[in-house]
């Protein structure tokens, strides 16, 4: 898996655009395929049991017809004057029975036989009936010597008695006179002939079954190489074993309600299914072949930019600076490769401009090594000033001046970037104290100093200002009342918090933060937000509370660690 899964990787990417194409376009169709195919297959079966069941259902309409037939042939002689005349004379003599025998009855009997081959024959039994005449008239009491006598119910309707083993129909119907039995009229039918129509269904790999009301086989026809329902002895287990195994549709009959079963076994069903299947596959496979055409075309389509781009970025790499793919397109690729033209530009500017930042390095240098020597300068020029105000007595401008040596010896702070809390409020101090000169005092200052946080490290330079924007836009536009400035350090969830209050005019919210996002001349409140936010994350952004009349409070945080290097 690894191995296929690295070549893959090594793959040319219009390489794996293709497969990715023809995926993609593969994994719906087969969905669809399969759900076509389950479809089809369903309806596959569906048909075949349709056809199934018309087949049988025709059968056992071609066999009823035949059945009423009979059956109303057997009322009608059951009916007819001449057979009840003969039922109910008793006291004829036997000339005159024998007359009648001859002339009426015997061709009443037997001329239905002319007309309907299945008919064997067709007997009279009869209490009136002395003795036995042909095949057609017999004394009641021989019934008893019918194959069929002893399956009679004593119901008056037509009763049909089948013997499968030896092949026998019998329609009998029992005549009576009040609660005694008179007469027994009988049709015997052949079997084959009955159930040809059946037989004729049966063809290769099915079956057919009978079932009478009382659970008896009547017929049962089939042509299975191998079947378990012919084992069967009994007709239940017959029942279970053709609904377990095979697939069969069943109908019922009228006149004789019996249940006619045809059935077959599922393989032959799933093989019209299969039939299905192999000529869906050359379809299938044609599909298969244009998506994989398509998904190469596509894929060179869609990868010609990237490969000129890459052959072009190989001869750059090999130290030609010449481009030679081009785009005017709009999409991704497009964009790609204008971005790489305009890289390659700014590549060949830069290297003509190399000279003149060698220039520049060289004046940045020199600068450097002035700015080395300037603070000392300033330091020692400070220095005389104070001296010389101290000998001329003039108390404020050496305070002004001290204050003012102070400010710029702990903000230049021999050039580190982070100062320690305790450095960073003596130079505030120096910056305030120079502010209350210069305003005479107008202004109170309110310190709160948590001695833990002395020693923690936050940038340079961060503190002034907010200090200056609090006295420019917080107390110095106040005209009324007390104006007190508060400065606190403290630490608060693991971090050092500078808070600088102001009860100056207040602004609303909105006014408030915006003050972060302006970028004002000279190092102002955003420079010192965005120094924050690169230092510390979008977290450790500075925070501005304000409302309108009731002051200004501004909120740093810088994360709480132990100081290593003093500065």
């Amino acid at each position: 898996m690894k191995r296929l899964l690295k070549k893959y990787n090594d793959m040319k990417y219009r390489y794996k655009l293709t497969i990715l194409l023809v995926v993609v376009s593969l994994v719906p169709m087969t969905v669809l395929a399969l759900y076509s195919h389950s479809r089809m297959s369903s309806l596959v079966r569906k048909n075949e049991m349709e056809d199934m069941y018309s087949i049988l259902e025709q059968t056992r309409e071609n066999i009823d017809g035949q059945i009423e037939i009979y059956a109303s042939l057997l009322n009608y002689l059951t009916y007819s004057p001449e057979i009840q005349e003969v039922i109910q004379n008793k006291d004829m003599d036997r000339y005159t029975a024998y007359e009648q025998y001859t002339e009426v009855v015997d061709p009443l009997l037997t001329v239905p036989k002319s007309y309907h081959e299945a008919i064997l024959g067709i007997q009279l039994f009869a209490e009136s009936i002395p003795v036995r005449h042909e095949y057609t008239l017999a004394p009641l009491s021989e019934v008893e010597g019918e194959w069929w006598s002893d399956k009679l119910d004593d119901s008056v309707t037509v009763q049909w008695i089948v013997d499968r083993d030896n092949r026998q129909i019998a329609a009998v119907r029992e005549i009576y006179d009040g609660k005694t039995r008179e007469a027994v009229l009988c049709i015997t039918l052949d079997y084959g002939k009955v159930f040809r129509p059946l037989a004729n269904i049966i063809e290769r790999n099915s079956g057919g079954l009978v079932v009478d009301n009382r659970q008896n086989i009547v017929y049962h026809g089939e042509n299975l190489a191998a079947s378990d329902i012919s084992a069967q002895k009994e007709t239940g287990k017959m029942l279970d074993r053709l609904r377990e195994e095979y697939t069969y549709v069943s109908s019922s009959g009228h006149e004789t309600r019996w249940t006619y079963y045809f059935y077959k076994p599922p393989a032959v069903i799933e093989s019209s299914v299969s039939k299905v299947l192999i000529s869906e596959i050359p379809l299938i496979g044609f599909c298969v072949v244009i998506i994989i055409v398509l998904g190469m075309t596509f894929s060179t389509l869609f990868t010609r930019k990237i490969e000129q781009l890459t052959r072009n970025m190989e001869q750059v790499n090999q130290g030609s600076r010449e481009v030679t793919v081009y785009s005017d397109s709009r999409d991704e690729v497009g964009q790609l490769v204008r971005s790489f033209r305009h890289m390659m530009d700014e590549i060949n500017r830069l290297i003509e401009e190399v000279y003149e930042n060698k220039i520049a390095l060289k004046e940045f240098e020199l600068k450097a090594l002035t700015a080395q020597i300037n603070p000392h300068f300033l330091y020692n020029s400070l220095s005389i000033i104070n001296w010389m105000a101290i000998k001329s007595r003039q108390k404020e401008i050496s305070r002004v001046t001290l204050a003012l040596s102070t400010f710029y010896r702990t903000a230049l702070s021999k050039g580190a970037d982070m100062v320690t809390v305790e450095n960073c409020i003596r130079n505030i101090e120096a910056y305030l104290e120079i502010q209350l000169i210069m305003h005479d005092n107008d202004f109170k200052v309110e310190w709160s100093v948590d001695p833990s946080v002395q020693q923690e490290l936050v940038p340079k330079l961060a503190l002034q200002p907010i200090v200056e924007n609090a006295l420019e836009h917080g107390l110095d536009v106040k005209e009324e009342g007390e104006k007190i400035l508060r400065l606190s350090f403290f630490e608060e969830a693991g971090d050092v918090v500078i808070r600088v209050e102001d009860n100056g005019m207040g602004m609303e919210q909105e006014q408030a933060e915006k003050l972060i996002t302006y970028q004002a001349k000279g190092y102002g409140l955003k420079n010192v937000n965005d120094r924050m936010c690169i230092l510390y994350g979008e977290d450790y952004a500075i925070r501005i509370l304000s409302k309108v009349g009731q002051g200004t409070r501004v909120d740093m945080r810088i994360p709480k660690e132990v100081k290593k290097d003093e500065t």
